[in-house]
């Protein structure tokens, strides 16, 4: 019988959202309405699935599941007895989404988002009810597959290459279980990378590839916002991965997993 107080790891993987009422002019002042010039065009609207505006347009939805990613890595570290402390943030971060207006060009990237959402909430409030419940697995796979989907899916609106893992390859489960070692580690000599993972820069900055898995590291690259590279592993404690220098594929360095999204779950390897 498993501890009641046994810590949920939850993948990872959240985001936003004035006006005033003008002075009426009486009507002995009334200004008349001024006709456009002859010949005038109308200033059109932007398209917000333009070229131009949809990494704003983007943005906006991300922040959301920014801010959705960071409760879950909280209830990652919450005991089962308190996570009804962490699903609230959660729902409410959920009901600003599915609130969110998006433009057609984004439906997909928000229904995507809203189906991880519901999915992670809906896990949490099972395993604190029951932490042996026998679908809690599938639902943590679940949730992982459909976070994955939505960060191909931006990569697919920002026209970059996102390889997903080949249809029907499991997913490892986020809760550890006796049969796998969630810490071992890949020798550095045997490091290949795994097919199909890759990180993606959600922006709206630019990230800096750093030198070793520290902050105090020397940075040796830059990954744009929006940008995708490979990434072969990640650190025991999960706090960095370990990437492909863009344009350089034989030098590897190393990015906080705070700053960047990934398209699946790495192994440990040694820094």
């Amino acid at each position: 019988m498993k501890n009641k107080n046994l810590l949920f790891p939850v993948l990872v993987f959240a985001l936003l959202l004035a006006a005033c009422g003008a002075e009426k002019t009486p009507a002995a002042e009334a200004v008349a309405p001024v006709a456009p010039a002859v010949g005038a065009t109308p200033t059109s609207a932007i398209d917000p699935c333009s070229e131009a505006a949809l990494p704003g347009e983007i943005e906006k939805v991300n922040n959301l599941m920014r801010e959705f990613d960071d409760y879950s890595k909280l209830a990652s570290s919450t005991p089962q007895d308190q996570l009804v402390q962490v699903i609230p943030p959660l729902q409410e971060v959920r009901r600003a989404a599915e609130a969110q207006k998006v433009p057609e060009c984004l439906l997909e990237m928000k229904k995507l988002q809203i189906a991880h959402m519901n999915t992670v909430i809906e896990i949490l409030m099972v395993f604190m009810a029951n932490s042996q419940a026998e679908d809690v697995n599938q639902g943590i796979a679940q949730a992982r597959n459909l976070h994955m989907q939505y960060d191909i899916e931006i990569a697919r609106l920002l026209g970059l290459t996102m390889v997903a893992p080949p249809t029907g390859e499991a997913v490892a489960p986020i809760v550890p279980n006796a049969t796998a070692d969630p810490n071992a580690t890949v020798p550095p000599a045997a490091l290949t990378k795994p097919a199909g993972l890759s990180i993606l820069n959600p922006g709206p900055g630019d990230v800096t590839l750093l030198s070793a898995p520290d902050a105090a590291a020397g940075g040796v690259a830059t990954l744009p916002a929006g940008a995708v590279t490979p990434a072969f592993g990640r650190t025991a404690d999960g706090l960095w991965f370990q990437v492909e220098v863009p344009g350089n594929p034989e030098q590897k360095a190393w990015v906080s997993t705070s700053v960047v999204q990934i398209s699946g779950e790495p192994p440990v390897v040694t820094p």
